[in-house]
C-alpha cells in the first residue's frame, strides 16, 4: 500500500472532524464595528428604530441624564432573557417597518449625520485616535 493512499484517507478525516467541531461551537459574536456591544441581537434596521427612540426620548437632557439613561437602558437589556430580547427585537422591527419611506430615510440621515460627529475611538487602530 502506497503512503499517498494511507495519508489521504487521514487527512480527509481531520478535515471532516475539524469541521465537525466548528459546527458544533456556538456562534462568535457579531462585530460591534460601530454599535454597542450590548446591542449586538439588533439588526440595523432594529438600532435605526431604537436610535430614533433614544433621540427623541433624551432630547433636552444633559449629558449628565443622557449619560444616566444610558447606563440604566445597558443594564435593563443586560438583563433581559433570551426570548426578552427577541419581543423587544420584533416590536422595533414592527415598528420600523410601519414607518413611511421619507421616515426612515430621514432617521438614516440622523444617524450618519451622528455618526459623523460622534467618532468612535477605536484602540486598535491608531488612525482613530485611540491606539499609540
Amino acid at each position: 500500500m502506497s503512503l499517498s493512499r494511507l495519508i489521504l484517507p487521514a487527512l480527509a478525516a481531520s478535515f471532516l472532524a475539524t469541521a465537525s467541531f466548528a459546527a458544533d461551537a456556538p456562534p462568535a459574536p457579531p462585530p460591534h464595528g460601530d454599535q454597542g456591544g450590548f446591542m449586538h441581537f439588533l439588526t440595523p434596521d432594529q438600532r435605526m428604530m431604537l436610535f430614533a427612540d433614544t433621540h427623541k426620548d433624551t432630547a433636552g437632557m444633559t449629558d449628565e441624564q443622557r449619560h444616566a439613561r444610558r447606563e440604566a437602558q445597558r443594564a435593563k437589556f443586560m438583563a433581559m432573557s433570551d426570548a426578552e430580547k427577541q419581543k423587544f427585537a420584533a416590536d422595533l422591527q414592527a415598528r420600523w417597518n410601519a414607518l413611511p419611506a421619507d421616515q426612515k430615510a430621514k432617521i438614516q440621515q440622523d444617524m450618519a449625520a451622528f455618526r459623523a460627529s460622534h467618532p468612535r475611538m477605536d484602540h486598535d487602530h491608531p488612525d482613530q485616535g485611540g491606539g499609540q
